[in-house]
């Protein structure tokens, strides 16, 4: 007598996770996958920096070690291990400047209006008003603000990933270029990810490279250079 062996089971339906617990990891890996994508571009921007731009790199360096802000991102960088999720596995695909920049536009507006000199009489911070008039607590507005970033991010994304003909907006390959915020070099000429001391201060000369014109877009306007 002969039996048939019955079908593999679902894995989702086996062991004592349920089929939610799998989509929450499935969401929260799409969450690190996202964070790792980005880290990386972003290293890969400030080593380019380096090593094109010695001078300038170490002028940046200088300029934001001592700030409160760049060592708090360091510590966080040691203490949640961000290296290790870096440089394991293959190298991540590039995510394009311009998804860091409109995820990164809305926060930097926040804080823009929230610091600046007059920003308790003639700029609030965007959703104040709305939030007063509704009676609504403004961490609410924020959380509806964040996820609708979330979503035309997404929608932008997936515009930014439609073949492009090429020509103008396509280097030949079926790769994107897009130059840095000097106009100079390309998303896939970057150099490979370097692993070591300078990783964390490498993000920090990408993030530099990729969000300054949005920095400064965003900057005082009696701010001027140094003579």
């Amino acid at each position: 007598m002969t039996t048939t062996a019955p079908p593999p089971a679902d894995p989702t339906a086996t062991g004592p996770l349920t089929p939610t617990d799998h989509r929450a990891f499935g969401f929260l890996g799409q969450v690190n996958s996202c964070l790792r994508q980005c880290l990386c571009t972003l290293a890969r921007h400030g080593l380019s920096l380096r090593q094109r731009e010695p001078a300038r790199a170490r002028v940046l360096l200088d300029t934001v070690r001592p700030w409160p802000l760049y060592k708090g991102g360091q510590f966080l960088f040691d203490l949640m291990e961000w290296e290790d999720l870096m440089v394991h596995g293959d190298p991540p695909p590039l995510m394009s400047a311009e998804r860091i920049i409109s995820a990164c536009t809305l926060p930097v507006q926040w804080v823009a209006a929230a610091t600046a000199e007059d920003s308790a009489a003639a700029k609030p911070i965007p959703g104040q008003r709305t939030a007063v008039a509704f009676d609504l607590p403004l961490r609410l507005l924020a959380t509806t603000a964040r996820a609708a970033l979330q979503g035309a991010t997404q929608d932008f994304t997936d515009l930014l990933g439609t073949p492009a003909p090429q020509g103008e907006t396509g280097n030949g390959t079926g790769h994107d270029t897009a130059p840095d915020a000097d106009g100079e070099g390309a998303d896939d000429e970057l150099p490979p990810l370097e692993a070591g001391f300078y990783l964390y201060e490498d993000i920090a000369l990408g993030a530099l490279v990729v969000l300054g014109p949005l920095l400064a877009d965003n900057a005082p306007t009696a701010t001027t250079p140094p003579t």
